[in-house]
């Protein structure tokens, strides 16, 4: 057996409580003089964060860009892009959700390539080839430093990989580069706390989505399945415990490090459908990804049971059900009935209609999705009729 793993370039993860106080060690070590905050205006407006992070940088700090909207429609980083070539950062620290960290990823490449327009931004999407392969264009390698602190369980902050909304086209744009993965993260439960109880678990579902995606990858390998099972483990039991006492901050650090360990390694795989068709539901219907793996992930599980049943077999063993007397096939279904019923219990939609998709809008989301780049890794062949076949089975 041979292989190979490759490592993002992040330096280093801190986590457990009180994990927000080496901010400024952060800064101090990645020679960080002049910090450009990029948030939401929702994390703002709360002073346990906003005004926490401010006064902790103190006079380090050149500017807060507070405009970044949920799944990053180019249009909202324009002011974002206008203060940071009026402030001249040399970091940029993102406090808030993925959309946040990925606005921030945008904002870095934007820097580093001199850009005045946001839009010039679409230069540089990666673009599916079908059957060929994924076009990435090269970047100068001269985007900003970032330090990344998470207020949910995205994972967003541990990708290499952005995503900015085109409303033009109605398809969410992936920038993809190295460079952009956040050098630094910090991951204080205590933040976690301030956090609509809705959205951390939700977006605890979609780190579970990330985790579940790489088990069954054609591309998995020991590390990432070993880091993924955990994940799963880690998740399925810390996101009930956060809902019964949000005042839990181990629960919370256990969701978190269950968040790292669904996406430590995932550029040396490739996420599947659910991504993929939560992507373009995202983009086209202002939905969360949180709630689209909530309604779409227990289909693609079954969809692809027939292609995957050995490795949906541990899914479902991590998942904590009995897989002792069951068969391969067995388990796989009983891993996606697991996944629903956590759903079902976390007070999350399950059903395409609880986030306003109709069967009117099946045929072009199949359209999009058949254009992203992550349908490629599914382990099972799709079609556009396959996609059609699940957005019927979501409804």
């Amino acid at each position: 057996m041979s292989g190979h793993f490759y490592y993002l370039p992040m330096d280093s993860v801190h986590y457990g409580r009180g994990s927000l106080n080496e901010l400024l060690g952060e800064l101090d070590r990645l020679g960080g003089q002049r910090a450009l905050i990029v948030t939401s205006p929702t994390v703002r407006r709360r002073p346990e964060l906003g005004e926490r992070v401010e006064s902790m940088l103190g006079s380090r700090c050149v500017g807060v860009f507070d405009g970044v909207r949920p799944h990053v429609p180019y249009a909202c980083l324009q002011p974002g892009l206008d203060l940071l070539n009026e402030t001249k950062p040399d970091i940029l620290v993102t406090l808030g959700a993925g959309s946040v960290v990925d606005a921030g990823r945008a904002l870095a490449l934007a820097a580093g390539e001199g850009l005045r327009d946001v839009m010039e931004l679409q230069r540089w999407r990666a673009v599916f080839h079908p059957p060929s392969g994924t076009e990435l264009p090269p970047t100068s390698g001269r985007a900003l430093p970032i330090i990344a602190i998470p207020t949910t369980l995205s994972a967003a902050e541990f990708a290499n990989c952005g995503a900015v909304t085109s409303i033009e086209r109605g398809t969410k744009d992936l920038l993809i580069a190295d460079e952009l993965t956040p050098r630094s993260v910090l991951l204080d439960p205590e933040l976690g706390v301030t956090t609509p109880a809705e959205l951390w678990v939700s977006t605890g579902m979609r780190a579970l989505d990330h985790a579940i995606e790489t088990v069954y990858s054609p591309r998995s390998g020991p590390v990432t399945d070993a880091l993924a099972l955990d994940a799963i483990r880690r998740l399925s039991r810390a996101l009930p415990a956060t809902i019964g006492d949000p005042q839990d901050l181990d629960a919370r650090s256990e969701a978190q490090l269950g968040a790292w360990a669904s996406y430590f390694g995932e550029m040396n795989l490739t996420l599947g459908l659910s991504h993929a068709i939560g992507h373009q539901i995202g983009a086209r219907h202002g939905v969360q990804h949180g709630w689209t793996s909530c309604v779409v992930l227990p289909s693609v599980m079954r969809w692809l049971g027939p292609a995957t049943s050995s490795k949906q077999a541990r899914i479902a063993d991590a998942l904590g059900v009995d897989t002792t007397r069951l068969t391969d096939a067995a388990a796989a279904a009983a891993a996606a009935d697991a996944v629903e019923a956590l759903v079902v219990g976390l007070g999350l939609p399950a059903r395409l209609e609880d986030l306003g998709v109709t069967p009117q809008h099946y045929s072009g989301l199949a359209d999009a999705v058949m254009q992203d780049l992550v349908v490629a890794g599914s382990p099972r062949p799709v079609t556009h009729a396959d996609v059609v076949h699940l957005l019927e089975q979501c409804a």
